[in-house]
């Protein structure tokens, strides 16, 4: 469900002011400005951030709303007990969804976004036309999180930049795991941090089965992967 600009805007003072989560109000709000929804995600207030996601994307923020509302909460020994956000999120006219985990700085209280993953529908790994990018959806989830950083970023640039430098770039670790009953293996597949658009995008892919190193990954086994922007 995506709540109207306005919507969204009066949901998002209410728990910025009060800390309680409520039902967006029908009474019209004041309206942000074209630089808050193009301002984007990295090293942003959390509030103009929502309102940037708001303006490009579908999600739930009645949802979001109540994560937000918990980002002070701190745990029994005191300690910050919530600095991320998740997002299921999806481009309208769409029904693919994915997942936006925002980190809020430490420590508490201070809603700059300082980190964020994307967890796309679709492993970017397998494309090679834009047309097989564009299917998994990673220009429009990272667009409006790299936001102003990046005005005029295109998709050819975006998905070139992938192609080029993320894929070239990964390291394949495979390891086996200690403990239990029977032998396992980790594979893991990192970039280390890139510079794109003035902030740093790296990939992280993770598999794990039972068996020793020496036998090869089983087709059953999916990497687990997620892009991670800073």
């Amino acid at each position: 469900m995506r709540l109207p600009a306005g919507a969204i805007f009066v949901a998002l003072a209410v728990v910025f002011n009060t800390g309680q989560a409520v039902a967006a109000s029908p009474t019209p709000a004041p309206q942000y400005t074209p630089e808050e929804a193009h301002a984007g995600c990295m090293h942003t207030d959390l509030r103009v951030c929502m309102i940037t996601l708001g303006a490009a994307l579908w999600f739930d923020m009645n949802k979001v709303a109540r994560e937000i509302a918990l980002r002070n909460e701190t745990d029994v020994n005191g300690k910050t007990a919530h600095r991320k956000i998740a997002i299921t999120a999806a481009v309208p006219g769409h029904l693919e969804r994915f997942e936006i985990v925002l980190t809020l700085a430490s420590p508490a209280p201070n809603d700059t976004v300082v980190n964020a993953e994307i967890w796309l529908p679709a492993d970017p790994e397998l494309a090679h036309t834009q047309s097989e990018y564009d299917k998994t959806f990673l220009y429009d989830a990272v667009m409006p999180l790299l936001g102003n950083r990046c005005p005029n970023l295109d998709r050819l640039t975006l998905y070139r930049f992938y192609e080029n430098e993320v894929k070239t770039h990964e390291t394949q670790k495979i390891e086996a795991v200690n403990g239990g009953l029977a032998d396992r293996t980790v594979e893991t597949i990192e970039t280390g941090k890139l510079q794109f658009c003035g902030a740093l995008f790296s990939l992280h892919k993770r598999g794990e089965w039972r068996g020793t190193p020496q036998l090869a990954r089983p087709r059953s086994v999916t990497l687990v992967s997620y892009i991670d922007l800073e």
